[in-house]
């Protein structure tokens, strides 16, 4: 068994819980687990990219090889653009549609995709995925930082390898005592979203 999953965000979205939260869960069960992130100006909105490599084999690299990956969650659309070379070919993706313009887009150097042209791509990309609306669902249950645990949710709906009820555990056990209700919400409505 392996799954080499990638989580693609920008700074404040959660991607580094997140990979904590299935590291935790792949560690409990047995499993050889490496990972890492490459985290540019995070506290500024920088890109975030975490490396997670799950086995039941030996694992030498905590870098995904391009081309290689199963699994590509995306916190924001642009990053995930960025990253989905990692992707192999019968790799997944679970996408949420938000946008965080950069800085060259604001000063109008750059130009930001438009929702059309972003879903457009993906698809052109990776015929196999899922596109969901998880800070909108964060922001409708009263705070966008939840985003994160919404994907969570998602991926758990829909990848085998991770059993609903024991990530659920996993993210009351990780999440600060003052935020683990609205986590464990967040994580029940993301389930819902796929």
């Amino acid at each position: 068994m392996k799954k080499d999953i990638l989580i693609a965000g920008v700074g404040g979205q959660g991607s580094i819980f997140a990979s904590n939260v299935l590291c935790q869960y792949a560690l409990e069960r047995g499993f050889n687990v490496l990972g890492t992130e490459t985290i540019g100006a995070a506290q500024r909105g920088g890109s975030v990219v975490s490396h997670m490599r799950i086995s039941d084999q030996p694992i030498y690299s905590p870098l995904i090889p391009p081309a290689r990956g199963d699994v590509l969650l995306g916190m924001e659309s642009i990053e995930f653009l960025r990253n989905i070379k990692i992707l192999g070919k019968n790799g997944y993706y679970i996408l949420n549609l938000y946008s965080l313009p950069t800085v060259n887009t604001n000063l109008g150097i750059d130009h930001y995709p438009s929702e059309d042209e972003i879903v457009s791509a993906v698809r052109k990309a990776c015929e196999r995925g899922f596109i969901i609306p998880a800070t909108v669902k964060a922001a409708e249950l009263g705070n966008t930082q939840m985003t994160n645990v919404v994907m969570l949710g998602a991926l758990a709906k829909v990848d085998d390898l991770f059993e609903y009820d024991e990530v659920k555990k996993i993210v009351q056990k990780l999440s600060p005592k003052r935020f683990t209700k609205e986590n464990v919400t967040a994580y029940e409505a993301g389930h819902e979203l796929v």
